[in-house]
This record gives structure tokens, sequence and C-alpha cells, in this order.
């Protein structure tokens, strides 16, 4: 952002410096982080106005009074000292209807961005969703989080970022209308494959009987791996969209200490209280079953070279999920039956990520099932099949989770590497129910072939023929049917360039001038990865690199990437593929 400079400013008569008075009726508050020799100010009618104090909970929260302007004001970065204009920002505020401003941001013209659109519901909620009112996600608005504390233990976590390390920390929430404390807050770095980014991803949580607007924990993703910074924020709300338990998102904007770390997508924590607040409306009394996620990343070694999975697609041979399904199956989370011994299925493929309200999770729902799903027919079956499904999970979370992977293109589903799909053991109807997480390697970020990735012909999905649970629940009519029923709604109705497309102009909007303001920011962490970033972004592991905007080209193309695709790019290619098909199998 292009500020007024010191000389611009001081033109002779032009700024006024004016002290503290009584006829100020104005409380004015902006958040910015400036060295200790600065502080900032208000202009109004050409004259400065010092606010001097902070805010008990951050320091980066400036206020200060000042007269009720007449015709707009804008703030000012101030020399401490002298109270000399430094610079200041660059476009009007609007006079302020209270006796106090919202908690303002330095150098942006927006508190709530008014242009941001919802997408449409496009499928009614899931009956078992009973999900609380929260404030957590406001659509169009950007908080600030700033972590505050021993900066030896911040250095640390970063020094060893592979490791589980957790600081305690205080930590201030400032949204425009809200500003929240909260003291010995654990805090550590987060993530699989985005620890080895210079960028991290973080979690944290508040202490008991605290929360965020119902909830303790907390994710703050990076968003390394997706130049667009939008990939989570689509995908979370067309899961939303239809009708699938998920996790909100918003933005952040997080420092740490005396440094600013970046703009952050902001996920509720896939734990016991995201299951209460998701199927029990928060309540602290509700009875739920275990939590499963589904997780790649188990290194387990190799103890069996026989299985009956064989190489598919030839498109993942080199990557951990297709190297474990043909040289170690008990390592991956495809829901391959491993035979009767429940320890085969506790490795760590299937996390628990909450244990039910009684006892512990139990391996036993997911090696029944497994076994379940061995024993179903490979070939096509009538309709009376479809009862023995039903009893032991929600088909319709299935159907409509796994026609999502395929409508967005998901890399890393149940389909692509078998990853991050969700099982919650519904206690009450006694059937497991299905849903999605961690949506950024989706629309065009990829390293499958292109082909089968948005091809139209949606059973040549990576994956789709040779998992264990679609090669059989697609045998029966009924379900094949309303699967492909959904694959048409979602991209008719939400997933094409007239619906998904505005609200991608629009994200990009609000957006723009905090994604540049990230990406200039020094990282505090290490790259520990560029093979991977490599081969997902193309030539060169530094994105940034790239020439004029890295985060226009990821959004808007032209195509600039070995494998991955800007979001327009994508969009009417994976909408008009998968329509064209059906509509040639139609008129066949």
């Amino acid at each position: 952002m292009k500020f007024l400079t010191l000389k611009q400013l001081f033109v002779s008569g032009l700024i006024t410096v004016v002290a503290a008075g009584p006829t100020k009726n104005i409380t004015f508050n902006v958040i910015s982080l400036v060295p200790n020799n600065q502080t900032l100010g208000v202009i109004i009618d050409e004259k400065v106005y010092p606010l001097t104090k902070v805010n008990e909970a951050s320091t980066l929260l400036h206020f200060g009074d000042a007269p009720s302007p007449s015709s707009g004001y804008k703030y000012a970065i101030l020399q401490k000292d002298t109270n000399q204009v430094i610079e200041s920002e660059n476009f009007t505020r609007k006079n302020s209807p209270s006796k106090s401003t919202l908690n303002e941001y330095y150098g942006r013209s927006w508190n709530t961005y008014n242009n941001l659109t919802k997408l449409p519901l496009i499928m009614e909620p899931l009956p078992i969703i009973n999900r609380i009112e929260s404030n957590l996600h406001i659509d169009n608005e950007i908080p600030t989080v700033h972590f505050y504390g021993d900066q030896t233990q911040i250095d640390n976590i970063h020094n060893n970022q592979m490791e589980d390390i957790d600081v305690n920390l205080s930590m201030a929430y400032i949204s425009p209308k809200d500003v929240k404390l909260y003291e010995n807050v654990t805090i550590s770095v987060s993530g699989m494959s985005t620890r080895q980014m210079s960028k991290l991803s973080y979690k944290f949580k508040l202490p008991k009987k605290q929360d965020l607007f119902g909830y303790r924990r907390i994710k703050l993703r990076a968003m390394s791996i997706d130049m667009s910074y939008m990939r989570d924020s689509l995908g979370y709300a067309i899961a939303d969209s239809v009708g699938l338990p998920t996790t909100k998102h918003s933005y952040a904007r997080v420092y740490i200490n005396d440094e600013a770390v970046g703009l952050f997508g902001l996920v509720e924590h896939i734990k016991d209280e995201w299951v209460q607040n998701e199927f029990g409306n928060g309540s602290k009394k509700f009875k739920h079953g275990a939590l499963y996620v589904a997780d790649i990343n188990v290194k387990q070694p190799n103890t069996s070279s026989a299985t009956n999975m064989t190489k598919r697609d030839g498109a993942m041979d080199s990557i951990l999920a297709g190297k474990n399904e043909i040289d170690n199956p008990k390592a991956v989370s495809s829901l391959l039956y491993l035979g009767n011994n429940i320890s085969d299925y506790s490795l760590g493929q299937y996390a628990v990520k909450s244990d039910p309200s009684v006892g512990t999770a139990n391996y036993t729902r997911i090696m029944d099932f497994a076994k379940f799903i061995s024993e179903q027919p490979t070939v096509p079956v009538n309709d009376s099949a479809a009862a023995i499904w039903e009893e032991k999970i929600d088909v319709d979370s299935f159907l409509r989770g796994l026609a999502l992977e395929i409508v967005i293109s998901d890399m890393d589903g149940y389909f692509g590497m078998s990853n991050n799909y969700m099982l919650y053991d519904d206690i009450k109807n006694e059937r497991l129910v299905l849903s999605e997480q961690d949506l950024d390697l989706t629309m065009g970020v990829s390293t499958f072939n292109i082909s089968v990735m948005h091809g139209g012909n949606y059973t040549q999905f990576p994956g789709f023929t040779a998992r264990p649970l679609t090669s059989r629940l697609f045998q029966v009519p009924k379900f094949k049917k309303q699967f492909e029923n959904y694959l048409i709604k979602m991209t008719k109705e939400l997933v094409n360039p007239v619906v998904l497309g505005p609200r991608i102009d629009q994200l990009f909007g609000m957006l723009s001038e905090d994604v540049s303001w990230d990406l200039a920011l020094p990282r505090l962490g290490k790259s520990l990865m560029p093979d991977f970033v490599s081969i997902l972004f193309g030539n060169g592991s530094d994105y940034t690199s790239f020439t004029n905007s890295p985060f226009h080209f990821a959004v808007y193309g032209p195509t600039m990437l070995n494998i991955s695709m800007a979001l327009t790019e994508w969009l009417p290619l994976r909408s008009s593929n998968l329509l064209s098909f059906f509509n040639e199998t139609i008129s066949q």
C-alpha cells in the first residue's frame, strides 16, 4: 500500500498537531504494530490528534479521543516524541456515527466487507446436524489475533517446527466489535506436511471453562500450499451448502509478540467440543460416539508384500499414499479389510480425534465396517441391498461427501489419497457418518493427471473403482443414481462460473491487500520440503518469486504452473466436463 510521505504531509500549514483537550467526544480505535518510538494518531480537518493509549489486552490496539469529524478522518503513524507524521492512510474514512469507532485496522479502508455474498444452501443439512449458533466466523470481517509471551519459548517452537511442543501465551482477539483477552493459552505448530513450510500453521487451546464464541480449540491454517488463499474457504462453504457436517472458515491476521505473522484461515479444531457443537448444539451432556479422521502419515514398516490392491491410474506411485497402498496396506486408511486383528486398525491410519462420551474409541467399529464392505458384491445388485447398507452407514452423508470430492476435484480425500475424510460414530442410530476436512488440495491443485482429476467421466476419478467402499456401494442402483443426481445438482446449482465465480471475485477483492501484506512478511519457520512444493507449483519452491502477483495468477491465471490450475481456469473446465458427460450419457 502506498502511504503519504512525511514530505507530502508537511506542506506548510496543512497539518497541525493538537494536544488533548476538553472538546473531544469521539474515541478512535486503530490496530497497528509500530516500533516503541512511534505511536498512532488520527488526522481530522488537517489536524493531527495523537492516540497515546493502548488497550490492556494488546499493544496493537491504540486509542484516544478527538473531535467528531466534519468531513472524514484518516489514521497516521507518528514519531512518539515529536508527534510528527511519518506516514498516513491514503484514503479518508467516513464520519463515525457514534461516540466510538469500531476497532479499525490501519491501512484497510473497510471494517466489514459489504461486497461479499454467501453461497446458496442447495441441500438441507443432514438430520444429524444440530450446530450451535456462533459468532466465531463472521464471513466478511478479518479479526486480529495477537499472541504474546516468553520469546524464548516462541523461538523454541519455530526452531523445532517438526516437533509437538506446547507453549503457554497470552492471546488477544480483536474484531471490529470485540476485544477479548485470554491468559495461559496453549499454542503449538500444527499440520503434517505443512510443518515443513516456512509459513507455519498453528493450533491453540483456551483454558478450561473459557471459549471463543463457543470453541476452545481452534486452528490457524497458514494456506502455504494454496497461492489463492481461497480453497479452504470455498471448500468449507461448499460443504456447508450441501448440508454436510463441517467446520466453518474465516480469516484472521496473526501477530506473535512484536512480529506480524500473516493472514491465516481460522477453522474449528476437530476435537470433542466440535462434535458437541456440531451434533449436540453445544451441550456438554450430549452423548456422542467417537470421531475418526483418516491419516496417511502413518509411518509403519512394510510388514507384508501381499496385498489385493494394485496400482491405480499410475498416478501416485511416488506419493506416500500410493506407495503404502501397494507396499503396506496396514498403513492405509482406505477401509480395506485387514482381517480380524483389531490392532491392525489402530496404528494411526484412523486417528481418533474425539473419544465417545463414555469409554474410549472402539476400533471394532472400523474393523466391522471394513469387513462388511469386503463381503458386499463387486457386481451390480438390485435395490433390495440398500437396506443393509443403510443399517451400517448414513448413506446420504457418504453420497454427498463423495460427490463433493469429485465436484471440487479433491486430491486429498477418500478417493484421491484416502486421507482427511472423517467418520463419526452416530451411536443413537448405530451407524457411521461421513464428512470431509482439509480442503486446500482441491479445485485445480493436484499431482494427478488433469484428464482424470477434472474430466467429465467421474468413474475415471483417481481411486473411484479401486477403493473398497465405492467399488461396492455403487453396485446398488439406488445409490448410484442418487450419487449422480448429487453430482449434477452440485454442479448446476453451485460449482460453476455463474454461482461460484462471483464468490471468487468477491474474495479476491476482500483479500487482495492482506495477501500482499502476507507475502511481504518474513517467515518464522524454515522451508524443509522444497520438492513437494515444486511438484505442486512448478519450477522452484519459492512461489513468491513468480513475476507479477502469484495471488492474482493463482486465482485468475493464465496457467503458469506445471500441475496446478488457477481457480477460474479450473471452474469452467470442471463444470462443463461433468455436465457434458451426463448430457452425453442421457442422450445415449
